[in-house]
């Protein structure tokens, strides 16, 4: 098939070609948004192994998994940590790769994935798109060149699949130029570039810069801001006090806090019953708090969202609109309650924190 012109995605018969061949095991030399290449259908046994002998690399090497859609991917990696969904629907569809841990992919058994980890790409840019949505199945992918060196372009790509006759083509190799490849971060749960061709490229976290914020920030805006951090690092399997390290920084302050007073007595009470340790905290108002950084408030009434600046995005904590009342000099049963509901609305917003994106909405959230 090489020896042919290359197959076009604008005549079904063409297509229909390209889908029966890969359907029955073959391999094909496919345009990206970066480099062409070489695939293989992931629902065909031995699809890697294939890869692999045609390009002459070493066995065992991962193959990126190249995806027909975002609604694809969100099937595919359905409950991803806090802020991970946000983050991949920012840079995907788009010239990356992002090497996910196993457990964090729905993977068909049918695929019989030979890796603990799974890179993903969603090409960007009308060459892909144009058989992209056509294609039966995802399919894995490697670039074309030998171990180490740049990918073939040209005439040297033409050389290569000529040998190959057994390889279709949706390509035409001689218009093929020299480009840059996808940039690959690895997610092990913190993030890593392994790969980054662009200098100018930064790499976002996925998390956010959060305020906690009450009035005095002695009673409940400490307890939310311990219990935030408690489920945020749960939610991740990591140790809270490396939250940062993925961008998830987790404060609290107050609109009429004047700083460095403690935690109120109830709220360190019922805070050490359920495992948290409050006696360092020390108040802080909200004016200095802001000069630190903040992506999104979480206040516990809309009096504490009315003060903030223009243009800071700010919520109730409670997803669901409802004000927590202050338990400020009450009874500790009071300020055990007012910890339940804590407990409640900051599950809720971990939740909200790991869903996908509205159609529609891709912000990321860990930009700076």
């Amino acid at each position: 098939m090489a020896g042919s012109a290359p197959l076009r995605p604008d005549q079904p018969t063409e297509v229909a070609t390209l889908i029966a061949h890969l359907g029955a095991g073959g391999l094909a030399v496919l345009p990206t948004d970066t480099v062409p290449g070489l695939a293989a259908e992931i629902t065909q046994p031995g699809a890697a192994d294939r890869l692999a002998e045609a390009k002459s690399s070493t066995p065992g090497r991962p193959f990126s998994l190249h995806l027909r859609s975002e609604q694809e991917l969100r099937a595919l990696v359905p409950a991803p940590p806090p802020g991970m969904a946000a983050w991949l629907a920012h840079h995907l569809p788009g010239p990356w790769t992002v090497v996910l841990p196993r457990s964090w992919v729905a993977l068909p058994r049918e695929w019989d994935w030979p890796w603990e980890t799974v890179g993903i790409r969603l090409p960007g840019g009308d060459a892909w798109r144009q058989w992209g949505h056509q294609l039966a199945a995802p399919l894995l992918m490697t670039s074309i060149n030998p171990a180490g060196e740049p990918p073939l372009v040209g005439e040297a790509l033409q050389s290569w699949c000529a040998a190959r006759p057994q390889v279709a083509l949706a390509v035409d190799p001689m218009q093929v130029f020299p480009s840059a490849a996808s940039t690959v971060v690895a997610f092990d749960p913190y993030p890593r570039l392994l790969r980054q061709e662009d200098s100018a490229v930064e790499l976002a976290l996925p998390g956010r810069r959060v305020l906690c914020v009450c009035t005095g920030n002695t009673c409940r805006s400490p307890l939310a801001e311990a219990l935030l951090r408690r489920e945020l690092a749960a939610a991740w399997g990591v140790e809270e006090a490396r939250l940062h390290e993925l961008g998830w920084v987790v404060r609290s302050g107050g609109t009429m806090g004047f700083g460095g007073a403690p935690a109120s007595e109830g709220s360190q009470i019922v805070a050490a019953e359920d495992g948290l340790d409050l006696s360092e905290h020390r108040s802080a108002s909200l004016e200095d708090r802001l000069e630190e950084g903040v992506d999104l408030v979480l206040g516990m009434t809309e009096s504490h969202l009315a003060v903030l600046p223009p243009g800071l995005p700010g919520e109730l904590l409670d997803p669901e609109g409802r004000s927590i009342p202050d338990p400020y000099g009450a009874a500790v049963e009071i300020y055990r309650r007012t910890r339940e509901v804590l407990q409640e609305c900051v599950e809720a917003r971990v939740r909200a924190f790991s869903a996908w994106p509205e159609s529609g909405q891709s912000s990321v959230t860990g930009s700076r």
